[in-house]
């Protein structure tokens, strides 16, 4: 019996010492194949771009890495909680909202515009404009609201004096030229004015119920409760000066978001229905209902996301970017697989996310544990 009991045991030691060694091994591998891709297939260079933070989810298994420095000129690694902006991936968290109220049979996409707003500001010439025109970019409204520029005093911090009201006013004033396919921050502002004049409450607080805590989303957030500079990670701009994160009158939406790698994955595990947080049958219906975009053939837009047609199967993706922070996201639902960067730079890593998320595609060897 003893004996027994002892060759158990030992067998269960084995296996545990075999599968973290595999483990071990798979992530120096796939560690191994990142810097040739950085090496060879990119033209990243470290004496212009401080550093970044990568993060890979490979079915059930989930690795970080870290490149560069965290802080220029000093020798210091990224962690999975470093706090980053997010820029242009809020418009998925944005969509992602207007799916759950929509499930909850508060909203439906084929509402009105003018509806949600107030009567002084509603636009006649946009009777027929809809939420899903808003969150597929189809309204052809521009990137961002003529005469953006006049309230624009600093030009690292874009959004602090730019107000709802004058969001407002824009929205009531505009004459749409034409109704196709542009990319517009200016969409998922007015899409945030909706959400939150729907629910009285502030955009932040209605993540944080519907998404972050789901989620367990503990270290992303919108707006800032104490100095920012000892939130997130520092941010550099492309001529490598320092510089503070966003502040937003408006446009938290569209590019207001922080968040950190670890969280980012609980995010996209729920996308890749990795995960038991209730969301995921909702997430679902976002990548469905595609439009075409103008930027080519292959694209397409889905409820927040890009899709990119690779005939095996279509990658989802959507980057984004502040004055000292860059993001990516892309994953490949029937894989199961994804690669989020987050750049403590504008300049950013170019395609280095996507050619990563091919390879663990196509090129990569897995080990066998």
């Amino acid at each position: 019996m003893i004996k027994n009991w002892s060759i158990q045991k030992l067998t269960f030691l084995l296996m545990l010492l075999l599968s973290y060694y595999g483990v071990n091994g798979q992530a120096n591998d796939l560690r191994i194949e990142i810097d040739k891709l950085i090496r060879y297939d990119t033209e990243i260079d470290f004496k212009k771009l401080p550093g970044f933070l990568v993060a890979v989810i490979d079915n059930d298994s989930t690795y970080f890495f870290s490149f560069g420095t965290r802080i220029k000129a000093e020798k210091s690694n990224f962690s999975k909680d470093d706090i980053f902006e997010l820029g242009s991936i809020t418009k998925v968290f944005t969509a992602s909202l207007l799916s759950i109220l929509a499930h909850e049979g508060k909203i439906s996409f084929a509402d009105k515009i003018n509806h949600y707003l107030p009567e002084e500001y509603r636009n006649p010439r946009l009777d027929e404009l809809t939420i899903l025109d808003l969150i597929a970019h189809q309204s052809g409204m521009p990137k961002r609201p003529s005469f953006f520029g006049r309230k624009e005093k600093d030009l690292q911090n874009p959004y602090e004096n730019y107000h709802i009201s004058d969001l407002l006013k824009f929205y009531r004033d505009f004459i749409p030229d034409k109704k196709d396919f542009e990319y517009s921050h200016t969409n998922y502002a007015l899409l945030e004015m909706i959400i939150t004049g729907l629910t009285s409450k502030s955009y932040q607080d209605i993540l944080n119920e519907k998404i972050f805590s789901p989620l367990g989303m503990t270290n992303s957030f919108v707006d800032f409760n104490e100095k920012k500079e000892n939130v997130t990670t520092p941010g550099y701009t492309r001529a490598l000066k320092k510089v503070e994160p966003w502040t937003f009158s408006s446009f938290k939406g569209s590019e207001g978001i922080k968040s950190s790698a670890a969280d980012m994955v609980k995010f996209i595990r729920s996308n890749l229905n990795l995960s038991m947080s209730g969301l995921e049958n909702i997430f679902d219906q976002n990548f469905k209902g595609h439009f075409s975009s103008s930027f080519n053939a292959q694209l397409s837009v889905a409820t927040g996301w890009h899709l990119i047609n690779m005939n095996q199967f279509n990658i989802v993706t959507h980057s984004g970017k502040t004055s000292g922070h860059s993001a990516f996201v892309g994953m490949v639902r029937e894989t199961k697989t994804a690669v989020i960067v987050l750049a403590n730079s504008s300049l950013g890593t170019e395609d280095l996310g996507m050619q990563i998320l091919r390879m663990i595609n196509f090129n990569w060897k897995r080990i066998n544990i």
